[in-house]
């Protein structure tokens, strides 16, 4: 009976999802932790997302599937997920590597198959099995996916269209596992400086015991290039191939719960537009709504407000977006933009210590709350519509300032 139902399920529903072509120009920074490694005992998981797509948005979802789910999505595009937390507590986070074997033409590619894994599984366990029932011809993938779950796992699988390999944190190095867009069973050598800069960061002292505030503020905002980069006039920094990048869209900062929490304590941190430009605003899953600044209809007006900030940052427009469903996560970086360091030290100094607030009132509630054992979701819709409008109002205002001074200012 199962094999009948796995057959059907391939047959009639894999080749609606068949149009969804692999992803020609992707790539991310992720990063995955177990307890031991961070400062509470709980999971930490992250994305910096690079994509030719600038619109991002984040949506909740309850489209035919178990689970409820918020996802981080091109705008108008929520058939595709490029990063999510369900209300089970599990999260999942990807980043391409194309030196993965390859070889199914049908069944979802990236984004597809992580829009299924947050509708079906609850756990690390049901996200490998899917992998398991997918072997066989049933996807398209050929990415690291990084995930955790409300009981403890946290586990990266390096995924091809018809074989995966499953790493676990907990026996990594320092509790802590990183990718950006090779594999470690493959043969690629795409991102390892970035990897390199990535992993150096995690185990500094100033790092460890790792915490979301970290994250946030320092690892998915580094722009330290490497050494081959190019070098540019005083003040301007080639940022092709740092952690954050000049075609970084977004990121995620999944902070988990403790084996035996309440899955409603996940928090998954949201920052549209590039992470120096933009205020990172927890959003809940057992809030059961995104603030409107974040959802958009379709578009999210702190992304837009983000890009603006972000333009008056570079000396050159972005590349236009490539055609494609996922012509998402930014493999080639395009034509150099110089990020000019002056005002974006001058944004980042500013950022920073509006966060910083954002940050403490998190860390107090949370205390609260994980006492107590559960958060009321009624207060935490309110929360994160409060911080997302004051978010959208600090973003608009440095947009504003920036945008009209003169270059080089």
């Amino acid at each position: 009976m199962r094999c009948l139902l796995t057959f059907l399920f391939s047959s009639l529903l894999f080749p609606l999802l068949a149009q969804e072509p692999e992803a020609p120009d992707e790539e991310c920074t992720i990063g995955v932790a177990s307890g031991k490694a961070t400062a509470d005992g709980r999971p930490l998981l992250w994305k910096n997302r690079d994509s030719h797509h600038r619109d991002n948005v984040v949506m909740a979802l309850a489209d035919g599937g178990k689970h409820a789910y918020f996802a981080l999505c091109d705008a108008g595009k929520p058939e595709f997920v490029w990063g999510g937390a369900n209300g089970k507590g599990f999260a999942v986070v990807n980043a391409v590597a194309r030196d993965l074997p390859q070889g199914a033409d049908q069944g979802p590619g990236n984004g597809g198959f992580m829009k299924r894994a947050l509708q079906q599984c609850a756990n690390v366990a049901e996200f490998e099995q899917l992998l398991r029932d997918t072997n066989d011809n049933g996807r398209r993938t050929r990415a690291n996916f990084a995930v955790v779950d409300a009981h403890g796992a946290a586990a990266i699988f390096e995924a091809g269209h018809r074989t995966y390999t499953r790493f676990d944190a907990a026996a990594g190095k320092g509790g802590l596992l990183l990718r950006t867009n090779f594999a470690v069973t493959g043969s690629g050598e795409r991102g390892k400086e970035r990897c390199e800069r990535a992993t150096a960061l995690c185990n500094s002292a100033a790092a460890l015991p790792l915490t979301p505030r970290f994250l946030l503020q320092q690892l998915l905002r580094d722009v330290q290039p490497p050494a081959n980069a190019a070098k540019g006039a005083a003040g301007l920094l080639d940022v092709r191939e740092t952690i954050h990048r000049q075609t970084t869209v977004a990121a995620l900062v999944v902070h988990g719960v403790k084996s035996g929490e309440d899955p409603s304590l996940l928090t998954m941190w949201s920052l549209l537009g590039q992470p120096l430009f933009t205020v990172a605003v927890p959003l809940w899953p057992a809030a059961g709504t995104v603030p409107r600044e974040l959802s958009g209809t379709p578009r999210s007006d702190l992304c837009e407000a983000s890009c603006r900030l972000q333009d008056a940052m570079y000396d050159s427009a972005p590349s236009a977006a490539e055609a494609g469903e996922e012509a998402a996560e930014a493999e080639a970086s395009g034509p150099i933009r110089w990020l000019r360091s002056e005002p974006m030290a001058h944004v980042r100094r500013a950022l920073l210590f509006h966060e910083a607030k954002v940050l403490g009132d998190y860390e107090s509630s949370f205390a609260r709350f994980r006492a107590a054992g559960k958060a009321p979701p009624a207060v935490l819709r309110a929360a994160q519509e409060g911080i997302a409008r004051d978010a959208l109002k600090w973003v608009r205002e440095q947009a504003d300032q920036h945008a009209a001074a003169p270059a080089g200012k």
